[in-house]
């Protein structure tokens, strides 16, 4: 039955609230959650909708000739040695290279066991879920060159994942997700009090990790399928393969969008619209009845090539077609703005959904990425060198072959357009030529000292990527 929120509604409501972007990651041969079989899946995202909001005056205004270009994203990659600060165990991450923008330095930070999400606290302490370990982390960076204070904030938790600071009726909060319900503590100097529960008895089979993000006393979560690609899902009660959200004050739940296969990355672009980024399905039957005489088979080199992972905008309503349409890269010389087909078992004459009914989705990302970061650079410290855009951070897969590998990519938002623009891989290494791993990045978060954070639950680390000056 429908999961129960602190207000004791039980029924779903449809969004009321209003909530696109695009292109394949350059240079990237690239599912997963919490270590279990992961998703997968190359996903392309949404065009935006005719009601998408228009661009800015002030986008659409060249700059003065006088003024420098604004960033570029992160330009050519160049292999460095990860440093270790003091006090850090480095682990498999001893004396190994990442790939990161040129003139960066790259160092291992914190070691973090099974280090999943992470958030900046509004006292400038970093936050890092760990999944199954149960425990929430704080880290307070101390002096450069050396590892942070650490403790534990919270334990005991189940699977928690998704972790967000906002600020809610004049105190500062910290939102966790769950495997089966989202909670909110008030947050001060390093320790959290008063646990409100503002949702609870959300399922947890399947994809059963809960990505979040908050925006206007909102929580977004994702509830993922609880198979690969099975109608049944979208049956369930309460449904699943989709985006829910509940309020700060415990109002809800309410249904934002359908056909998410497994939406855990979630983030707010500057337009102050929601994006998600999709592991999608694996083992996909071929979708189109052409002269290979393929139609219907599960085919490997279009299986290691397809679905791609899905990162659009998300608008009320809407229906990312899973597990009845399939995004179709065909026609798409760079991934963006793809289509849908049917599915040839689950909707081979669109009776179930018309898949020229959905929008285009916006951005396509390698198949069996694994996305499972996405944060948005916009009014951080990190803009200055990196410009506004979405950081997206892949696992990597689990079935494919050969594996694809993990990586943090960079989408630059056009702010003309109100639209993400086409990927590139930003840090990479964490996997050998003969598919081993030795890392596996999560996420990857801006911080107030114009680093970037990166979290690595196989490694157990958090690394800091700094720019050159």
């Amino acid at each position: 039955m429908a999961a129960t929120s602190a207000t004791g509604t039980t029924a779903p409501r449809r969004a009321s609230i209003a909530f696109a972007t695009g292109a394949m990651l350059a240079g990237l041969t690239a599912c997963s959650g919490e270590p279990e079989p992961p998703d997968t899946g190359l996903g392309a995202t949404a065009s935006a909708p005719t009601s998408a909001a228009p661009a800015s005056p002030e986008a659409a205004t060249p700059s003065p000739s006088d003024e420098p270009a604004p960033p570029a994203g992160p330009g050519e990659l160049a292999p460095v040695t990860l440093t270790t600060a003091d006090g850090t165990d480095a682990g498999s991450a001893e004396g190994r290279d990442v790939s990161i923008p040129q003139g960066w330095s790259a160092e291992v930070w914190a070691d973090v066991p099974r280090a999943r999400l992470a958030a900046w606290a509004p006292d400038d302490r970093l936050v890092v879920s760990s999944g199954r370990a149960g425990v929430v982390t704080l880290l307070t960076p101390t002096s450069p060159g050396a590892a942070p204070d650490q403790v534990t904030l919270l334990d005991g938790l189940s699977n928690p994942q998704g972790v967000e600071f906002t600020e809610y009726e004049g105190a500062d909060v910290l939102v966790v997700g769950e495997s089966d319900r989202i909670v909110m503590w008030d947050y001060a100097d390093g320790s959290v009090s008063n646990e409100r529960v503002l949702i609870d008895g959300l399922p947890t089979d399947g994809h059963g990790s809960k990505g979040i993000t908050v925006h206007d006393d909102v929580v977004y979560y994702s509830l993922g399928s609880a198979e690969n690609r099975d109608p049944a899902d979208r049956d369930a009660d309460p449904e699943r393969g989709t985006v829910w959200s509940v309020g700060l004050d415990g109002s809800g739940p309410e249904l934002v969008a359908s056909g998410v296969r497994n939406g855990f990355a979630l983030d707010i672009a500057p337009d102050d619209t929601l994006f998600v980024a999709v592991n999608h399905a694996d083992n996909q039957p071929y979708p189109f009845q052409d002269d290979t005489g393929q139609y219907g088979d599960v085919v490997r080199d279009y299986v290691n090539e397809n679905p791609i992972e899905q990162l659009t905008r998300v608008m009320p309503g809407i229906d990312l077609g899973w597990p009845l349409c399939v995004p179709d890269t065909r026609d798409s010389a760079d991934g963006t703005d793809l289509p849908f087909v049917p599915d040839p078992e689950n909707n081979p004459d669109e009776q179930e959904l018309d898949c020229s009914s959905i929008p285009n989705t916006m951005v396509g990302l390698p198949s069996h990425s694994a996305p499972l970061g996405l944060a948005f650079t916009a009014g951080t410290a990190l803009e200055s060198s990196l410009g506004s855009g979405a950081l997206v951070t892949a696992h990597g897969s689990w079935n494919r072959e050969p594996p694809r590998p993990p990586y943090v990519a960079f989408s630059a938002w056009n702010s003309e357009a109100q639209a993400l623009e086409a990927p590139v891989e930003m840090v990479t290494g964490f996997q050998s030529d003969d598919g081993s791993r030795w890392g596996r990045a999560v996420t990857a978060v801006p911080g107030g000292d114009g680093s970037l954070y990166v979290t690595d639950d196989e490694a157990g680390l958090v690394y800091r990527l700094t720019p050159g000056s």
